[in-house]
């Protein structure tokens, strides 16, 4: 999820501030597994979960009461364009649908596939191609996608000049039919020089505060808005309503936050042949977003995760109700993140083993 790195869904390791005092979640189970990276977690009716491996490309459902852990349909290299449903090349993200339907997005097939809550593939979603080849991740219960109109400032100006609007459009998808309608916009990311040895381009300034989309099951939309720190909600068919900002404490951002990102982006262009002595500069802001992720429960709350400090800090998740007002904050044990929610205060969380590898808890909210 983290492959939304213009809308600031980054893939590098952020950092998080000490606040006011915050609640503590309390674990309930963990699976005895281990994974190498967690996607997103969705609780299904039953109360088992589904999720995807996203560095072994695996698709998985899992009971926390027994530990059990089922690997569904199958991972393959090599996908045709119809191939069958209960196939993928990389599955990345997970949604629920209406009644036992879930959603996988395959992030290098750039399709969706339809699956029951047993574990059954029933088919391809058919998408109409809109904005580009890019997968839907957000999903109601009423029938409609959510995607984020990247082309916007990805293309459509004259060869060699970049477009850089001041708002992005959220494209919403009627699922029967094909309709796309414009339901938000969210404020264009900051930009500057980054520099890979003699070559100059624009790029998205490392931490710098982006806005984040979400809907919740019933088609309630919220933008969390990273320059002003606030939620701003719409319920279905009306206008969008405002939220208040929540003071915050900004964190600077140290030498040592831009020595790892820079180790990171070498690290990532190994894969394409860039030596790894190039000069390399990136564009930094001062000071890191109030929030660098953000993700809603069920119940309509929006927790906004701030950047950290100390890159082993535990997580601290700013808690916004359904009016858009700051509630409480809340505190993640060290190495937990917030993955998923499920129904009566639980959540759900990927949690770092000792050996480095990944499982997840179930936690309970007070």
């Amino acid at each position: 999820m983290k492959l939304l790195s213009i809308c600031g869904v980054a893939a590098v390791v952020l950092a998080g501030c000490n606040r006011a005092s915050s609640q503590s979640p309390k674990l309930e189970a963990k699976l005895p597994s281990h994974f190498n990276n967690i996607s997103n977690v969705v609780e299904l009716r039953d109360g088992t979960i589904v999720f995807a491996d996203t560095k072994d490309k695996l698709f998985v459902r899992a009971n926390l009461k027994s530990g059990h852990v089922d690997t569904l349909g199958t991972h393959v290299e090599s996908l045709p364009a119809d191939g069958p449903p209960g196939q993928y090349k990389f599955p990345g993200w997970v949604a629920h649908l209406g009644g036992d339907t879930l959603a996988l997005v395959d992030f290098s097939a750039i399709r969706t596939t339809l699956w029951s809550e047993r574990g059954e593939p029933r088919g391809v979603l058919p998408i109409k191609e809109v904005a580009g080849k890019t997968p839907i991740l957000l999903y109601d219960t009423t029938g409609h996608g959510y995607k984020i109109d990247y082309q916007a400032v990805l293309g459509g100006g004259e060869p060699g000049r970049s477009v850089r609007p001041d708002s992005i459009p959220v494209l919403r998808f009627t699922l029967a039919g094909g309709a796309v309608d414009t339901v938000g916009m969210l404020a264009s990311p900051e930009y500057g020089d980054a520099t890979f040895g003699e070559q100059v381009q624009e790029a998205a300034t490392v931490f710098s505060p982006n806005d984040f989309f979400g809907v919740l099951p019933d088609g309630t939309a919220w933008i969390a808005r990273g320059k002003e720190n606030r939620v701003d909600w719409r319920a279905p068919g009306a206008t969008w309503v405002e939220g208040k900002s929540h003071d915050y404490t900004q964190v600077p951002v140290t030498q040592a936050d831009k020595d790892r990102v820079l180790a990171q982006v070498r690290e990532h262009g190994k894969q394409f042949g860039m030596p790894q002595d190039l000069p390399i500069q990136y564009p930094f802001a001062e000071h890191k977003p109030p929030f660098d992720f953000a993700m809603a429960n069920p119940k309509g709350e929006v927790w906004l995760q701030r950047p950290r400090s100390e890159e082993n800090a535990p997580l601290v998740y700013d808690v916004f109700n359904r009016k858009g007002n700051w509630d409480r904050a809340v505190t993640l044990p060290s190495g937990a993140t917030l993955a998923g929610f499920g129904g009566s205060g639980v959540l759900y969380a990927s949690l770092k083993n000792r050996d480095g590898t990944r499982t997840v808890g179930r936690f309970r909210v007070n």
